[in-house]
């Protein structure tokens, strides 16, 4: 295959998948155009996805018929009901797959890049070489990333275990694990999430004396009673906030802290994301030169729910894979 200076780029997601054209613009940056979502249960794998892709944007741009090079964001390849098979596309086989990267990866990559951030707190970044930037994208889980001279690295994202600095919130934690279907314990994950907010909603119902009328997070945002709504959104937000806190200190990622993700885009378009209760949360009574570090840390909203995209597009131009 020749050389190109334009890719397809694809984030494939729990719910959903995104493709995109991404052509090389400076310094390794990339332009997105011909952005198309679909629903992945619409596909029996990732081929008849993109092949519906490649038709839906032929009268636009013929994409088959250009030498490009595919670079895929998602971890989630052979998860639920797309099993690969030596009958279907092989990945490691096929010459178009220049980049395979998760699709967290994807984001915090793409967090660097977009420039639709909305600004929470802006300071001047510390840019000692060691000092990282944090990335936390709330989407149905927990994902954490740090990103370090143009490389994104791995966690456990929302996987650590979740902890209350109040009496409710341990109360919180304590009826989550009751309701758990499971015996380990409860993660930031079960409290800072879409799949947490429906279990804190559940657990505020409970603590309340309220029957528990709704299953998704859509049903909790739009129809539930005023009072039990707004103690699940500050707990909600008091949780993120301590996750925050932990994720900066343990990763020393004081550089900029990204949050973004599929609950946060609906919070924030919503005018519901609580950057009071939030930041109050995060910057915690800790040790000076630690409380510092938070404070002075600039913290910024990803509005782009595309973001993952560009970071597909970077894993290959910056790095000069094509």
């Amino acid at each position: 295959m020749g050389k190109t200076d334009k890719i397809i780029v694809s984030d494939i997601g729990a719910s959903n998948v995104r493709f995109a054209v991404a052509e090389l613009g400076e310094n390794g940056s990339a332009n997105i155009d011909y952005i198309e979502k679909y629903p992945r249960s619409n596909f029996p794998s990732f081929h008849d996805a993109l092949s519906c892709y490649e038709n839906d944007v032929k009268q636009k741009a013929d994409v088959t018929d250009l030498p490009i090079s595919l670079a895929i964001a998602g971890s989630r390849l052979n998860s639920e009901s797309w099993q690969f098979s030596q009958n279907q596309w092989i990945f490691q086989r096929d010459e178009r797959v220049v980049s395979t990267i998760s699709d967290l990866e994807g984001f915090a990559l793409g967090a660097l890049t977009d420039q639709t951030h909305v600004t929470i707190r802006e300071t001047a970044p510390n840019t000692k070489d060691e000092i990282k930037d944090t990335i936390i994208a709330v989407g149905t889980g927990l994902g954490l990333s740090y990103v370090q001279n143009n490389r994104a690295e791995k966690t456990h994202g929302g996987h650590m275990r979740a902890f209350g600095v109040t009496t409710e919130q341990n109360t919180i934690i304590r009826i989550i694990q009751r309701l758990s279907d499971r015996e380990h314990m409860v993660v930031y994950e079960d409290v800072a999430s879409g799949l947490g907010l429906v279990k804190l909603y559940q657990a505020v119902c409970i603590y309340n004396g309220h029957p528990v009328l709704f299953v998704t997070p859509e049903d909790i945002v739009e129809k539930s009673d005023p009072k039990i709504l707004d103690q699940t959104l500050r707990l909600f937000h008091e949780f993120l906030g301590l996750f925050a806190h932990m994720a900066l200190v343990y990763g020393h990622g004081y550089r900029s802290l990204y949050l973004g993700g599929g609950v946060i885009d609906v919070l924030n378009k919503r005018g519901l994301f609580d950057q009071q209760t939030f930041i109050h949360f995060l910057n915690q009574d800790a040790q000076k030169i630690v409380a510092q570090n938070i404070e002075n840390c600039p913290i910024y909203l990803i509005s782009d729910s595309n973001i993952a995209l560009y970071g597909a597009a970077r894993a290959v131009f910056a790095k000069g894979v094509i």
